[in-house]
């Protein structure tokens, strides 16, 4: 049975949705795209609420991959408008299955798609005109793949770069890999480091410490390094696939620095290779007594067993702390329990929910709708008036273009207050934040993929003490990182009697051990002293 809208539009209020495939076009197809949009919307009387863009995502492969796209399906639900505008077909999907379950989606939400540039007449007709247009575009889609990957392995064989970012390099004029200066240093420096019998977790600290980031704008790790300093390229070794070409791009580091670090690699890093080992509290965990960063460590037991740890840098750098190690595995799993026996389904649960829905409201405060609804209303008195004044016979130029002026904000206001009820009846509710938390509480902890997304998502810092941790948690937003000093500032209560300063121990659930304080002004997040046994 089709699907009841929510609430009823105006007619022809529409949304816009552009694409293009590759992030080799450029950008301006979006705008060109949307431009388009725009004027056949004018022409064909939509008002447009929305626009929704998806910038080099295939129109083949990986919908989900599509956020915008996704948005606008679920959004189309919401009553707010009736029809979505896009380009052509193929800006829709390439893949004629995967199109008609989603447009068949929209018709039970009472939503159509119309094409700016394409068009398609009504009827028995339209169906297939459209059906054909749609073949068209998946045949072109396979077409374009095939020509691709062809010329992806002619730029192989000639070595010439085929998009993939490395750090140190960057493509020539000519198609082919040059050195960029700034970051080959850097590439050095780490061949150097790590051929000395530096680990790949300190020389990623001091990266890090040093404000330097990957290409991609993300901390470096331990992995990152031994990915460096296994990479043939920095030798000058070109490889695409099963294409490899020795001297096929500009060397970094000379043969000997590459055989050291690969000497001290075989030594001392075989896990690696085997089982990358992922320090989830990367760039997260700090030292409750000198602040600075905890990072992964290693070491070997008596029976041969390598065992993983967060240890101070600043007492690894010998700066005067003495901080004990604490167990990876212990850590994580310590936060990992707190997250979810306290935060998604324990006391702090309803309250982060609390807090997502009250910054909401913050924002909500100041909401135009009021202002422009009155301006609205007194601009279609003066429109009323204006036409009582016509009927009674006055009429001459400036009446007609007072009332055009007029008939053309309301229109805008019309407009704009449309666009305004659409982006509120996307906002999150409290219930949809409950029901997120209790599908994140339900992850499987040991799925190491579900473990880094709950500590991505709502862990802001955790600070390490002897014998407790003090865990600053994101309930809104926020990049920033919550200071040791902000911290040390709550009133908290001290460490639970006779906690001890052991670095390891059973893991159980951390108790919630404070009345969980605000931050200080500013910040985002709450924060928790939890024992560490």
């Amino acid at each position: 049975m089709p699907k009841t809208k929510k609430a009823a539009c105006r007619p022809k209020t529409a949304v816009a949705y552009a694409r293009y495939s590759s992030a080799g076009q450029r950008d301006v197809s979006i705008e060109q795209q949307l431009q388009d949009i725009r004027h056949f919307a004018q022409r064909e009387g939509y008002a447009i609420i929305h626009e929704y863009a998806d910038r080099a995502k295939s129109g083949f492969r990986h919908t989900d991959a599509r956020a915008e796209f996704q948005a606008m399906l679920a959004a189309a639900d919401s009553g707010q408008f009736d029809t979505i505008i896009t380009w052509k077909v193929d800006r829709f999907g390439r893949n004629r299955e995967e199109a008609a379950i989603f447009k068949a989606q929209l018709r039970r939400s009472g939503v159509s798609v119309v094409y700016a540039m394409e068009a398609i007449p009504s009827g028995a007709a339209g169906v297939l005109t459209e059906g054909m247009l749609e073949a068209i575009a998946e045949w072109y889609s396979r077409n374009l793949s095939e020509n691709v990957n062809r010329g992806m392995k002619d730029n192989a064989l000639k070595c010439i770069s085929n998009g993939c970012p490395i750090y140190g390099y960057r493509r020539g004029p000519d198609g082919h890999y040059i050195i960029q200066p700034d970051e080959a240093d850097t590439v050095r420096s780490i061949f150097a480091r790590y051929g000395q019998g530096y680990s790949a977790a300190v020389i990623a600290a001091d990266l890090n410490a040093s404000g330097l980031r990957t290409l991609r704008g993300s901390v470096f790790s331990g992995q990152t390094i031994i990915r460096i300093i296994s990479n043939e390229r920095y030798i000058g070794v070109y490889f695409w696939r099963d294409i490899r070409v020795p001297g096929g791009m500009p060397a970094i580091v000379t043969q000997k620095a590459w055989e050291e670090a690969q000497r001290m690699k075989q030594k001392t890093s075989r896990h690696y290779e085997k089982h990358p080992i992922d320090f989830l509290l990367t760039g997260k965990a700090f030292c409750g007594h000198c602040g600075a960063a905890m990072v992964g460590d290693s070491g070997t037991s008596k029976t041969g067993a390598t065992h993983y740890y967060y240890t101070c840098q600043g007492k690894k750098a010998r700066k005067g702390c003495n901080k004990k190690s604490l167990r990876k595995e212990y850590l994580e799993d310590k936060v990992l329990s707190f997250l979810v026996n306290d935060c998604l389904t324990g006391p702090e649960r309803e309250k982060i929910a609390d807090a997502i829905i009250s910054a909401q409201k913050e924002e909500q405060k100041n909401s135009p709708l009021a202002s422009m609804e009155k301006e609205l209303s007194e601009t279609q008195k003066k429109i009323d008036n204006v036409n009582h004044a016509i009927a009674s016979g006055v009429w001459n130029d400036s009446t007609s273009v007072f009332l055009k002026s007029l008939e053309d904000t309301a229109a805008d206001l019309r407009l704009s207050i449309d666009q305004y009820r659409f982006t509120q009846s996307q906002l999150l509710t409290r219930d949809r934040v409950l029901f997120f938390l209790d599908k994140m509480a339900h992850y499987d902890l040991t799925n190491p993929v579900y473990r880094r997304r709950l500590i991505d998502t709502f862990v802001n810092a955790v600070y390490v003490y002897d014998g407790f941790i003090r865990i600053a948690i994101n309930c809104i937003e926020g990049n920033d990182r919550i200071p040791l000093s902000d911290l040390e500032s709550l009133d908290l209560p001290p460490a639970p009697s006779g906690s001890d300063n052991a670095t390891d121990g059973p893991a159980r659930s951390i108790p919630h051990r404070s009345s969980s304080p605000p931050l200080p002004a500013g910040r985002t997040g709450r924060c928790f002293r939890c024992p560490c046994r």
